[in-house]
């Protein structure tokens, strides 16, 4: 399908969610993966081209007045490494007050946490150009709707949704935690030792492991396997710390794996001790 966009509709918008409820609300029928290159096309973007600049990642060229504009990306990256870019630089070209001619961002600018954009200081406009790739990627009521669809969770429901909106497994994994309405965690791990672990809003409880360390020795996680493991019951002590209250008797964990030794697990809580409940 055709991609239209009337850019005046999008005067007095103002955040990345309004801004992408403004183009999907033009295109009712957006397909998913979003076409990237057709919505930049409409929205005055030229073209976009590979570069081979050493230490950025994007670079976003425009006009004073952005209505036309050029993308660059780093050649030869990831295929969802380079929509994220993509997305993000057209936050810079669709966000009122990023009013620079010229942005140049490197890995470190651009990061998609899935939904939490803190900011650091002297980076909040990186920060919502990331705000602005990950709704316009993964639209929160478009991936919210597909969520309650689901019901519980399960590892294989971040499998299908990396793969309906285009997006990597880890940005995937982190969009669900973040607009799940159940407490889920994420620990992403390589060689069965942990790169990082998050957990969404519903999560009342802190994980009892650290970055670089070694999943635990009592987890499911540990256990070699291929593809989608089952979902395990393991004893709750394994992966919480006590800190925040009274534990579950029990978590269940449930572990994808990938290449070269990667594996993002599961972890979710389906009885939260009544006293511990927010």
């Amino acid at each position: 399908m055709s991609i239209s966009l009337d850019l005046m509709e999008l005067d007095g918008k103002a955040t990345p969610v309004a801004i992408v409820g403004e183009i999907l609300r033009q295109n009712p029928q957006m397909p998913f993966p979003v076409p990237l290159e057709a919505l930049a096309a409409v929205s005055g973007i030229e073209r976009i081209e590979d570069m081979t600049t050493e230490g950025f990642e994007g670079m976003l060229m425009t006009n004073p007045e952005k209505s036309r504009g050029v993308i660059l990306v780093k050649a030869n990256g990831n295929h969802h490494r380079r929509r994220f870019t993509i997305g993000h630089e057209l936050g810079h070209y669709f966000l009122p007050w990023h009013r620079q001619t010229k942005f140049s961002c490197t890995a470190e600018n651009i990061k998609d946490p899935g939904g939490d954009f803190k900011a650091a200081r002297g980076q909040e406009m990186e920060a919502e150009a990331n705000a602005f790739a990950s709704e316009l990627l993964m639209p929160s009521r478009e991936f919210t709707k597909r969520l309650r669809s689901f019901g519980e969770p399960d590892i294989a429901q971040v499998v299908e949704l990396s793969s309906l909106f285009g997006t990597s497994i880890e940005a995937s994994a982190r969009r669900l935690m973040n607009l799940s309405d159940y407490p889920v965690a994420f620990v992403f791990s390589r060689h069965d030792t942990i790169r990082y672990w998050t957990k969404g809003p519903e999560f009342p409880y802190l994980l009892r492991v650290r970055n670089g360390q070694p999943l635990p020795r009592d987890c499911a996680a540990r256990t070699p396997g291929d593809g989608i493991a089952d979902m395990d019951e393991v004893d709750s002590a394994t992966w919480l710390s006590e800190e925040r209250g009274r534990l579950p008797d029990t978590i269940f964990e449930q572990t994808l794996y990938q290449q070269d030794g990667y594996k993002v697990t599961l972890l979710y809580v389906e009885d939260i001790p009544e006293d511990d409940e927010d």
